[in-house]
């Protein structure tokens, strides 16, 4: 069996979980990131198994099939609802990426989640051309982890930046305050600043006050499938 049966046997098995992405502010739903299920193994087994193979257009295209096959029910409650997705840099630059997002439909807007410190000029430059022969926008995920960097962030055309979780789970008072100073100077810039991972009151309390415009959580609502989101 080569490697592209292999992927796609696995996948064909497999499916796509949706978590709610709320405004904080009014608890409304405007979209939703879509998360990888499969009775192969946990997201990072599958998705070691896809780098080791090679097949990302594989997988990528099949994600997208899944997002166009749910849209109409995500979006059944508003128009442009926000159908999040990660996608690795290297396939920014892909040729069938951009036509694959056109094709998907237009009452959803799709939000490429990619990672800032992973990304090159070229891919830079690509994800503009993405946004500029589109309607695609772009987050910046698990912002806070490794080395981030606001200046690096500055060059990266997003509408959205994702805190870490780890960010709003700070828990002293000097840590919580360089939180906030990091969430102001993100929102000189005019990105959408969206808190990951809240779990409880508390840190969706946090989470507005320093500027959280949307949050994701369990707090905010559990992965589903679509029927159930």
């Amino acid at each position: 069996m080569n490697a592209s049966h292999h992927v796609s046997g696995i996948l064909a098995s497999s499916c796509l979980h949706w978590q709610p992405i709320v405004r904080i502010q009014s608890g409304q739903v405007i979209g939703a990131e879509a998360l990888l299920r499969s009775p192969h193994g946990t997201p990072g087994d599958v998705l070691k198994e896809i780098a080791r193979t090679g097949e990302w257009k594989t997988f990528t295209l099949w994600s997208m099939e899944q997002v166009r096959r749910d849209s109409r029910r995500l979006s059944s409650s508003q128009e442009n609802f926000l159908a999040f997705f990660n996608l690795s840099p290297g396939q920014c630059v892909s040729s069938w990426i951009l036509p694959a997002l056109t094709a998907l439909p237009d009452f959803i807007l799709p939000v490429i989640e990619v990672t800032e410190e992973a990304l090159n000029t070229e891919q830079r430059m690509a994800l503009q051309e993405i946004r500029s022969h589109s309607r695609t926008l772009i987050a910046i995920d698990d912002f806070g982890t490794g080395h981030s960097n606001i200046d690096r962030l500055i060059e990266i055309p997003a509408e959205f930046v994702k805190l870490d979780r780890k960010l709003l789970q700070a828990a002293g008072a000097g840590e919580r305050r360089l939180v906030e100073g990091v969430v102001r100077a993100i929102g000189k810039n005019e990105r959408m600043i969206l808190g990951e991972g809240i779990e409880n009151e508390a840190q969706l309390r946090f989470a507005q006050k320093i500027g959280c415009v949307s949050g994701q959580g369990w707090f905010c609502g559990k992965p589903a499938p679509v029927r159930k989101t």
